[in-house]
């Protein structure tokens, strides 16, 4: 499912190793897409739809990890993985691949899922990034955000270190199928794949992986989001920016993304409901999401 297309490849930003690969073809008439995943997730989430990308040729992709993900790096939750240093990371990881910035027609597109929205609308508001395209899949860049479960585990986040590893990779299996329309039906293989960066049946690496995902979760401050919409930023987006939506995501309500919608202003240009899809909109549905995705990046 996701066992190809390895991160083999690494720069440098904010302090972190960034694993990162770039795959497809690389002439000049390829157009490239950058996918940003979201939290608690990991590039995996999107190979599938990489690769349907790449089948249909023409197409260079670039994956990586956000900063975080490397949970060896370190143990203390408080060095910075936040929606501010994701965007640095994504201008950092444009600069190191040198995407092309002037030619609108050569920029790449941007496929963002979840709180990759709120960075890839940072990188380019206040980095200055220029996409030829902005697709947004269940993603949330309003405030507030995070469902009971994502407010407790910021406000409590050295409570939920203190869980034993068998308690806490129980929760993190329970939040990942929280996260499909079908969590009973959910791929156990998925399922695997999903909580590998925050699980380990060795305890030290268990407990560093633990220090990652509460890292994660404690630094998505509002106050990187705020910035944003206080200064009404977001109708400055240059780019076409399409909506999509999982009509059973429980994590982020429609209404968020209907006020994101407002927000963004001329930029908007689709809103597309997906049936029988959660918040991993890409794995209930990627037939559809695929066709969705390939369809937007033909025109825009």
């Amino acid at each position: 499912m996701a066992q190809d297309l390895k991160l083999s490849q690494s720069s440098s930003s904010n302090g972190w190793t960034i694993k990162y690969g770039v795959f497809g073809e690389a002439n000049s008439h390829a157009r490239t897409v950058v996918f940003v995943h979201g939290t608690p997730w990991s590039s995996a989430v999107f190979k599938p739809l990489a690769k349907a990308l790449q089948s249909r040729g023409g197409y260079r992709v670039v994956l990586y990890d956000l900063a975080g993900l490397e949970a060896i790096c370190s143990k203390e939750i408080w060095v910075d993985t936040s929606v501010r240093t994701q965007a640095s990371v994504l201008a950092d990881l444009f600069q190191h691949l040198q995407l092309d910035q002037d030619d609108r027609e050569r920029r790449p597109a941007v496929i963002a899922h979840d709180i990759a929205g709120a960075i890839a609308l940072r990188a380019s508001l206040l980095h200055s990034l220029k996409y030829r395209s902005l697709l947004f899949l269940d993603t949330n860049a309003v405030l507030p955000w995070g469902d009971g479960f994502y407010k407790l585990a910021r406000s409590e986040a050295k409570t939920f270190l203190q869980l034993p590893p068998d308690i806490f990779e129980a929760m993190i299996r329970a939040v990942i199928r929280s996260a499909s329309h079908a969590p009973k039906a959910f791929s156990r293989v998925w399922e695997d794949i999903l909580a590998e960066p925050w699980t380990d049946k060795d305890p030290s690496v268990a407990e560093a992986k633990q220090s990652s995902f509460m890292r994660q979760i404690a630094q998505a401050n509002d106050a990187d989001v705020a910035e944003m919409l206080d200064k009404d930023l977001y109708r400055q987006i240059e780019c076409p920016v399409k909506i999509m939506w999982g009509e059973q995501d429980k994590w982020i309500l429609k209404e968020k993304l209907e006020s994101l919608v407002e927000k963004l202003a001329d930029s908007f240009k689709e809103f597309v409901v997906v049936p029988d899809a959660g918040h991993l909109i890409m794995l209930d549905q990627p037939e559809r999401v695929a066709t969705e995705t390939y369809d937007w990046l033909s025109k825009n």
